[in-house]
């Protein structure tokens, strides 16, 4: 089987020039259509065939037995649900069949089926009427075991996630070490300026800027980090830009980089990491458009779609955030156009160096899991322009960030007692310190099993807990949970370096009281420390 893209429902229809042709054999000779050799193409096919009446399996080949693990004619008369997984997925597919079938004349979907054994395998159905005049006679449907290609394009995307990750990381150390010479340069100022206030405050500000930075710079490797697991938060999509741009422009030198980011941008929600490699995907493929060099242009704006009947697929009127990312490469002609968002397509060939990249139908269903949509707009020797939609969150729907307040008077404090837990002692320095400076009595562990040591100890006298998650000995979902065994009534908030990730909105739903994402300010954690402690028990 080759690797070639999915045929489109017009090019499985035959004309009535087609059917005389094929009715017609010359070269094969006149038996070419017997009995016996239409039987043995049907038992020898390397790919599964059957015959559907509504949802019961008719008759299937023997490849069909093969792959499933079935004896031979076992399948005869049972429902095609049988051969799925799961309820959902036979009826997901079932619908696809039939609306695609009725709108134009076939079908073809990716699923799962199951084996005799309890495995699964990857598979792809192509279907359509065994006779279009007589629908009675049911679907005929093929299946292709399609597991080796999905395991060497998810290879292959690990590979090219390891490669970006490998130009990130020489990226990310220049920014942090511009962001360290600054740090120090403030610092030694603050030296040089300790009898006059207004600098040092000057200088506090620009350091808090700069560890800021650094900040969102932790955030999008963190993003890289989760391996293809699926986080949506709200997102600046701009920055989403820079970032997928600090990656891209390290490797490209012979071409111009324009950016034009809109202002005001509605924010969308989104998997970061995701839209980052959707953005690098189109502009990997902008860049080697462009042959001899060119201009690569990267634009975002706000967009309001109010008349979608000008669109030939379903678009949902309201706010859009709009990317675009125009080449002037060499343009593609419409026979290319129609086949660019279908799986495996590529006009690269199998032998080229640079690679194929996510692959634009991936391009494409992770807009469309975002309920966006892509198009695109090229021709031959004129360049190319996709077009990314996304939609965008009305204000009322982002939560307001509350702004940093510096001056310590002003910052809530308390006189509970305070267990604070971690593994860094650099970490746990600072917020003893800070947790002092508010008023608290101050316990402190350096791993979990030393954290139930301490609750054991303090019976009643312990009124919160700050938790790292990642530590040695005991990690901090363990602590968590063992804690609420011999201690339910103390508060206990996670601070972590990591994102809020599955584990983490698990622990929230089972009473943890909140979720602090390291670094942040010591005001930050005055103000959710008092909403912890003076929320009723």
């Amino acid at each position: 089987m080759t690797q070639g893209h999915d045929r489109t429902s017009s090019d499985c229809k035959l004309t009535q020039q087609d059917e005389s042709d094929w009715k017609s054999p010359t070269s094969m000779g006149s038996d070419f259509f017997s009995r016996k050799n239409i039987k043995n193409v049907l038992i020898y096919a390397p790919v599964g065939i059957c015959i559907l009446q509504r949802t019961k399996i008719v008759w299937a080949n023997p490849a069909c037995y093969a792959m499933t693990g079935h004896e031979h004619r076992s399948l005869e008369g049972k429902s095609a649900r049988t051969l799925f997984p799961t309820d959902k997925e036979f009826k997901r597919v079932y619908d696809i069949f039939i609306t695609a079938i009725a709108r134009a004349g076939s079908a073809t979907v990716d699923s799962r089926l199951s084996r005799v054994d309890d495995t699964a395998f990857d598979c792809r159905f192509r279907a359509c009427w065994l006779d279009p005049g007589d629908h009675s006679q049911g679907l005929l449907t093929t299946v292709s075991d399609i597991t080796e290609i999905n395991s060497e394009q998810i290879r292959e995307n690990q590979v090219r996630k390891m490669e970006a990750i490998g130009v990130l990381a020489g990226g990310i150390s220049h920014d942090f070490n511009n962001l360290l010479m600054a740090l120090q340069g403030h610092l030694s100022l603050m030296g040089v300026n300790r009898d006059r206030p207004e600098k040092i405050q000057d200088h506090i500000r620009q350091m808090k800027r700069l560890i800021e930075a650094a900040a969102e710079i932790t955030g999008s490797l963190l993003g890289f980090a989760r391996g293809g697991k699926y986080q949506v938060e709200p997102l600046d999509i701009n920055q989403v830009v820079n970032m997928a741009l600090t990656v891209f422009q390290l490797g490209e030198k012979n071409m111009v980089i324009e950016k034009k980011t809109g202002p005001d941008l509605h924010k969308i929600n989104g998997d970061r990491s995701q839209l980052e490699q959707v953005l690098l995907n189109l502009l990997v493929n902008g860049s080697q458009a462009m042959v001899d060099g060119g201009t690569l242009t990267i634009e975002t704006r706000n967009i309001t779609i109010e008349d979608t009947n000008g669109f030939h697929f379903e678009v949902k009127p309201g706010a859009y955030v709009e990317i675009s990312v125009q080449d002037t490469g060499i343009g593609m002609d419409q026979a290319t156009l129609k086949k660019i968002f279908d799986p495996f397509f590529s006009t690269k060939t199998l032998e080229d160096t640079k690679g194929r990249g996510l692959g634009l139908s991936t391009v494409f269903g992770i807009v469309k899991n975002h309920g966006g949509f892509i198009t695109v707009e090229s021709q031959k020797n004129a360049g190319s322009i996709f077009r990314v939609a996304l939609p965008g969150l009305i204000p009322e729907d982002v939560q307001p960030v509350e702004e940093d307040n510096d001056t310590f008077d002003l910052m809530p404090k308390g006189g509970e007692t305070v267990l604070i837990v971690d593994d860094e002692d650099e970490v746990l320095e600072v917020g003893v310190s800070i947790l002092d400076a508010l008023g608290y009595q101050v316990l402190q562990a350096r791993n979990g099993r030393e954290c139930l040591d301490l609750v054991t100890e303090h019976p009643g006298k312990i009124a919160l807990v700050i938790l790292d998650l990642i530590m040695p000995v005991m990690d901090g979902r363990e602590t968590f949970y063992q804690i609420q065994k011999i201690a339910p009534d103390i508060k206990m908030l996670i601070s972590s370096g990591t994102r809020i990730d599955e584990e983490t909105k698990r622990m929230l739903r089972d009473g943890c009281h909140s979720f602090l994402q390291k670094p942040f300010s010591m005001d930050r954690l005055s103000r959710v420390m008092r909403e912890i402690l003076d929320k009723p028990v």
